[in-house]
């Protein structure tokens, strides 16, 4: 789905990382993304949430401790909309699986 939103999207490999909140008793498998886009950055999360919902996502699922699916924008350019989730070890670990030259 969100191949067909950013045709040009690359993804980076998975890793497993602990949940932060009790209420979760799963690893979590995470994935960076990193594409271009000409949509504004509010535009980009309509379109995730979208996806999200799409997906089986329901606005109770995090009060119920469930998590289908989570994809948030950390980095819009040069700037960091997240920076907790930034500075996140998986995300960092992630970062550095991406060719830093077809930035």
């Amino acid at each position: 789905m969100l191949t067909r939103l950013f045709p040009d999207i690359l993804f980076s490999q998975s890793v497993l990382s602990e949940p932060d909140d009790d209420r979760y008793s799963f690893l979590f498998r995470n994935v960076l993304a990193k594409a271009e886009t000409e949509l504004l950055p509010e535009e980009v999360i309509e379109k995730i949430k979208q996806t999200e919902r799409a997906v089986g996502r329901s606005p109770r699922d995090k009060y119920l401790g469930r998590v289908i699916i989570d994809i948030d924008l950390i980095r819009y350019n040069d700037e960091i909309l997240r920076p907790e989730d930034f500075q996140r070890e998986y995300v960092q670990q992630l970062l550095s699986t991406f060719d830093t030259s077809a930035d």
